[in-house]
């Protein structure tokens, strides 16, 4: 089936966990043509499972993950942790330039907070913090297959747009300085 264009209005504060959400639902997507169920199908639409805990089992998408494991949506994200380098040097591997630009902006500040704007200017982004926003789907999608939370978190500003930032140990992961 082909696909259509759909545009809907995000709320600004909410457009980082739109992605996030939109990166489930084409997960799910692709759980529905192997037959299997996808993250989160139940009450509620895609995102939120049985009881609206969010992400729900689902099968191996085929991404491989660190070694080929290939874990699949297993339940609840976990933080990463020092022992999480092998995933880590996987994740940057599959990162976009722009994503890998924006990694290592935050890995090389750690518990920064860069506004969406100010970070779409340091990395020339054309639709600006909506732009950054939307850089973190793939992302977010990656660190799912690992059974781990995003590694850049975010955080509403009292303007109404994002702050985004990686915290001390997780930025030591992703090549910034020792926490």
């Amino acid at each position: 089936m082909a696909d259509k264009q759909i545009t809907v209005a995000v709320p600004e504060d909410r457009v980082p966990e739109f992605y996030a959400w939109f990166a489930a639902f084409l997960a799910a997507d692709r759980a529905e043509d192997t037959g299997a169920r996808g993250p989160g199908r139940g009450r509620g639409g895609p995102g939120f499972g049985p009881g609206g805990r969010g992400f729900g089992p689902g099968p191996d998408f085929g991404f491989g993950g660190p070694g080929g494991r290939g874990r699949g949506h297993h339940g609840e994200a976990h933080a990463w942790t020092p022992e999480d380098t092998e995933e880590a040097t996987w994740l940057l591997g599959k990162l976009a330039p722009p994503a890998r630009a924006l990694f290592d902006l935050l890995a090389g500040s750690p518990g920064e907070r860069f506004s969406g704007n100010d970070i779409a200017a340091r990395l020339q982004l054309d639709k600006g913090a909506h732009g950054v926003a939307g850089i973190l789907a793939w992302p977010g999608r990656y660190s799912r297959k690992l059974d781990r939370e995003l590694p850049i978190l975010t955080e509403g500003r009292e303007d109404g747009g994002t702050d985004y930032y990686m915290d001390p140990a997780t930025a030591a992961l992703f090549g910034g300085p020792p926490a």
